[in-house]
Parts: structure tokens; C-alpha cells; sequence
């Protein structure tokens, strides 16, 4: 059996979950149930692997840009999204990792993500290195896990959106990430399909419930 490592840096998924919910048609945040069933689509189509579940173990994990509610105090109603989220984290399988020192008013990516795959990589083998972002920061891990020979995917999303200033903007995915990715999946091309336009389309977005594709089945 193989084995995936994935990783979701929170500050980017927070960041296109937002744009979902508050800027775009769909009204709607992303699911993190589906993040999976969608990297195992991406896998077996870019590396032609079987991606059941009785053929790829995928060991996920989500860098959160916030510091843990055990550890500083929040607002309550920001308290409760926290640990709400938490729960749909663990109840899809991921270990969840609160930055040491975060900042509630201007959350940044977790810093863990390279410490904890550099220790991960020494311990076992990993067939396929798989991360969500789009932020330039992780270069160098992607430029050092290509260096060690293991094929990588990287999840990345570009969008005209809204800053914080509510001043348009354009969100992209680092080039230098994209250059030392085997496989780059623009997470747009997805998202911004009408419901009918892809069997993902639809099931990326909270309001769907899961399962609705089994994990073994081919998609594309």
C-alpha cells in the first residue's frame, strides 16, 4: 500500500473558505471532508496510482493560523467556531496543530508545517507529499522534499477577491511553490464550476453531505 502525507496550511484554507462563503454565488464555505476524496482524485490522475482506500493511506494534517482556545482566550462566539471546526477536523481523521504563537488579528501560516514533515519523512516512508497552500513561505520544503526524490502535489487557488481593506485584490499561488510541485492542482478550476460541471463542483462545499462518491471510485 502507499501512503500520502498531506498537509493544509489553515491560513490559505480559511482564506478561500471566506471568499466562498461571503463573495461568491455559492454562499457556501469549503468542506474538509471532501479535501481528501478530492486528492485522492488528483493522485490517481496525475500519478496513475490506485487511490481506494485499500490502496493509498492518506495521513492528513491542518496547520491552524490561530492559537489553540486552551491556550488564549476568545471571543466566546469566535471560541465556539474554533472548536466546531475542530470537531468536522477530527471527525474526517486529521491531526489538528494551533500555532505556537499566533495573532487572532492577523492570523499568518503556521510555522510547524516543515519542522514536523522533516521529522515525519525520517521516520517512515512516504510515497507522495501532498499540501494545500499558496503561500511562498514553503518553498523551501517543496524544494527539499523534491530534492529527496518524493513526488509532490501542491494545492494551490488564484481568485480576484476582497482584501481586508475591502479593496479588490488578486490572491495567487507563489510561482516559485508552483515550480517545485510534480503536479500543481489549481483548486479553482473546481470551485468556480456551475454544480453540474464536474462531480466535484458540488461536493467541495459544506451544505453537501458526505459521502456522497465513494473514496475507490474514478472520477474523470
Amino acid at each position: 500500500m502507499k501512503k500520502a502525507y498531506f498537509c493544509i496550511d489553515g491560513f490559505t484554507f480559511k482564506r478561500i473558505s471566506d471568499f466562498y462563503k461571503y463573495e461568491h454565488r455559492r454562499r457556501s464555505r469549503l468542506n474538509i471532508a471532501a479535501m481528501e476524496t478530492f486528492l485522492r482524485y488528483e493522485i490517481e490522475r496525475r500519478f496513475e496510482w490506485k487511490s481506494g482506500i485499500d490502496h493509498l493511506e492518506v495521513e492528513k494534517h491542518f496547520y491552524h493560523p490561530n492559537e489553540s482556545p486552551q491556550r488564549i482566550h476568545y471571543r466566546l462566539e469566535v471560541e465556539n467556531a474554533i472548536l466546531k471546526f475542530e470537531r468536522a477536523l477530527t471527525d474526517s481523521g486529521y491531526d489538528i496543530h494551533y500555532a505556537q504563537y499566533g495573532n487572532d488579528f492577523s492570523p499568518k501560516p503556521n510555522e510547524s508545517i516543515y519542522p514536523d514533515w522533516l521529522i515525519a519523512k525520517q521516520l517512515r516512508k512516504y510515497d507522495a507529499f501532498a499540501i494545500l497552500t499558496t503561500q511562498g513561505q514553503y518553498t523551501q520544503l517543496l524544494r527539499q522534499t523534491m530534492m529527496c526524490e518524493v513526488p509532490t502535489i501542491l494545492i494551490g487557488w488564484d481568485a480576484a477577491c476582497v482584501n481586508s481593506s475591502g479593496e479588490p485584490s488578486l490572491w495567487k499561488t507563489d510561482k516559485a511553490l508552483i515550480g517545485y510541485a510534480r503536479a500543481y492542482c489549481p483548486l479553482e478550476r473546481i470551485l468556480n464550476k456551475p454544480e453540474t460541471g464536474h462531480p466535484f463542483a458540488d461536493l467541495m462545499f459544506e451544505r453537501v453531505s458526505l459521502p456522497r462518491y465513494p473514496l475507490n471510485r474514478r472520477y474523470g
